[in-house]
C-alpha cells in the first residue's frame, strides 16, 4: 500500500488526516584525542499516520505504510476541540535540498579527519560529526503533495583541559541544511583552531566584574537569547494557554525601535531551514518585531485556528510519530548600520564583551530569564581585551530588547537544537552584535 491509498483510507474515517513517509541515511563520527569513537551509519525507513477525529489528534508509525497505522491512530485520539483553519496553504512539489557528497560515501574520509584534527591539539579534544541524507514526502486532505530531499550536517568540536579554576571547556559547532560531509571535510579544521584559540583565552581568564553598567553580545549568545526569551514567548500554542509574556501585546512595544526580529524557515542553507513544514504547508518569512513592536505570532494549524491568525508554517516534530508542536526555524535579529568597531568604541571601557551561551532558563509566562557566556572580555580603548569566565546574564525579556542601543551591520547564524515538550527540531538562530545598556549583574563565580 502506498501512501495515496494511506490516505484515502484514512479520509474515510477521520476528520481530516496526513501521511508521511521518510527514508534515508545517516552517519555518526566521533573522535577523542586521535582515537576513533565511533564511525556508524544507519537506514532509516518510517510511515506515519496523523489523523483528526472527535477534536483531537491522534498519530501512528511504522516501518511500513499499512492500513493498521490508521487504526492505531484513530485509537490514539481522544475529545476535543481542535480544527483545522479553512484556508491552509498547503505544499506542492519537489524540492532538491541537496549536498555534494553521500554521507555513507564520505564516512571513511571524514573520520581520518575527525582522529587527525583530534591528534594534534595539545589538550583533550572531541569531535563530533552527524550528517543524514533523507527523502521525505507529505499527502493530507488539506491539499499538501510535497517531497523532498534534504540533507543536513552538524559538527562540533569541544577542547577540554585543568586551568587556574579548575576544569575547563570550550565549544564550537557548525552545521547547515542543502549540505553534507563536505562542508565537515571543508570546515572542521577551520572550527577546531577556534575552539583552541577560546579555550586558550579561557584558561588565561580571571573571574569577572560582579556588574557592568552595558554589555556587548557577540551573534550568538543575541541569537541566543532572542530564541529563548523572546522567540518561545511568539509560539502560537504557548500563547493560546495562556503562557506566554507576549499575549494579547500585538502592537505595543516591546523592544528598541532599532531591533527587528524574523523567523525564516525558507532561509535555505541555514541549519533550521525546511522547503515545507511537518504539516505539509509552505513556509513563509515571518517579521515578528518590527522596529520594535510587536507584529504577530508563530503558529501551526491548531494554533492558527484556535487564535484566529493565519498559518506561518511552524508546525513541526523531531519524528514523524510524533505530535506537532509549533517550533522557530531560523531566527534572528536583523542587522544594524554599525560597523562591529563603532559598536566596541561607543561601548566605552569597562563594558563587557560576552560570547556564546553555556545554557541557561527562561520562563516565558514571565520572561526572567539566566545565560551563561562561554567566556568573556572586558572591553577597554575601543577593544576586547582582558579574558574574564564566569559571566552571564540575568534579566527580564522586554527590558533587555529594549536597551539595545546600537546593532552591528553582520548576520551571523548558529546552528543548534532547540527542544520543546521533550522532542528537539534543528534550528538557526543568531544576529548582529548588540550593544545593550544595563546596568546588568553577571553572576560572577
Amino acid at each position: 500500500m502506498d501512501s495515496d491509498v494511506l490516505l484515502r483510507h484514512a479520509e474515510e474515517v477521520s476528520d481530516a488526516c496526513v501521511v508521511y513517509a521518510l527514508e534515508g541515511e545517516l552517519v555518526e563520527i566521533e573522535a577523542s584525542n586521535g582515537e576513533l569513537r565511533k564511525a556508524d551509519s544507519d537506514r532509516v525507513r518510517t510511515y506515519a499516520v496523523r489523523v483528526l477525529k472527535g477534536g483531537s489528534w491522534g498519530v501512528a508509525s511504522g516501518p511500513d505504510p499499512e492500513r493498521h497505522l490508521i487504526e492505531r491512530a484513530l485509537r490514539s485520539t481522544g475529545e476535543g476541540s481542535v480544527r483545522i483553519p479553512e484556508d491552509v496553504p498547503a505544499a506542492e512539489g519537489s524540492y532538491r535540498w541537496e549536498g555534494k557528497l553521500s554521507p555513507l560515501d564520505s564516512l571513511d574520509e571524514a573520520a581520518e579527519l575527525s582522529v587527525e584534527l583530534s591528534r594534534e591539539v595539545p589538550y583533550d579534544c572531541e569531535i563530533t560529526c552527524s550528517a543524514g541524507s533523507v527523502r521525505y514526502t507529505i499527502t493530507s486532505t488539506w491539499g499538501s503533495e510535497c517531497e523532498a530531499r534534504l540533507d543536513r550536517v552538524n559538527f562540533w568540536v569541544k577542547v577540554s583541559g585543568k586551568g587556574t579554576a579548575g576544569r575547563e571547556e570550550y565549544t564550537e559547532r557548525d552545521g547547515a541544511n542543502c549540505a553534507s560531509i563536505e562542508l565537515f571535510l571543508e570546515r572542521a579544521e577551520e572550527v577546531r583552531d577556534e575552539a583552541v584559540r577560546r579555550f586558550e583565552d579561557l584558561l588565561e581568564a580571571e573571574p569577572g566584574p560582579e556588574r557592568a553598567e552595558s554589555v556587548i553580545t557577540d551573534p550568538e549568545l543575541f541569537g541566543v537569547i532572542v530564541h529563548e526569551a523572546f522567540g518561545h514567548a511568539v509560539e502560537g500554542d504557548l500563547v493560546a494557554r495562556g503562557e506566554s509574556v507576549l499575549q494579547d501585546r500585538v502592537g505595543e512595544r516591546v523592544a528598541s525601535e532599532i531591533v527587528t526580529v524574523v523567523d525564516d524557515p525558507t532561509e535555505r542553507g541555514a541549519f533550521g531551514s525546511y522547503p515545507f513544514d511537518d504539516e505539509g504547508v509552505e513556509p513563509r518569512r515571518t517579521v515578528l518585531v518590527e522596529e520594535g513592536v510587536l507584529r504577530g505570532y508563530l503558529t501551526d494549524l491548531t494554533s492558527a485556528a484556535e487564535l484566529d491568525l493565519e498559518v506561518t508554517g511552524n508546525g513541526r516534530l523531531e519524528s514523524i510519530g510524533d505530535h506537532v508542536q509549533v517550533r522557530m526555524s531560523v531566527t534572528y535579529v536583523e542587522p544594524g548600520d554599525a560597523s562591529r568597531e563603532e559598536l566596541f568604541e561607543e561601548a566605552g571601557d569597562g563594558a563587557v564583551y560576552l560570547l556564546g551561551s553555556r545554557g541557561g532558563q527562561t520562563d516565558t509566562a514571565t520572561g526572567n530569564f539566566q545565560f551563561s557566556a562561554k567566556l568573556g572580555y572586558v572591553v577597554e580603548d575601543g577593544e576586547p581585551s582582558r579574558p574574564v569566565r564566569d559571566v552571564g546574564l540575568t534579566g527580564e525579556t522586554l527590558e533587555f530588547m529594549k536597551r539595545v542601543r546600537i546593532l552591528s551591520d553582520e548576520l551571523r547564524l548558529h546552528p543548534g537544537y532547540c527542544g520543546k515538550g521533550g522532542q528537539l527540531v534543528p534550528v538557526s538562530d543568531g544576529g548582529p552584535h548588540a550593544l545593550v545598556d544595563g546596568p546588568f549583574h553577571l553572576r560572577s563565580g
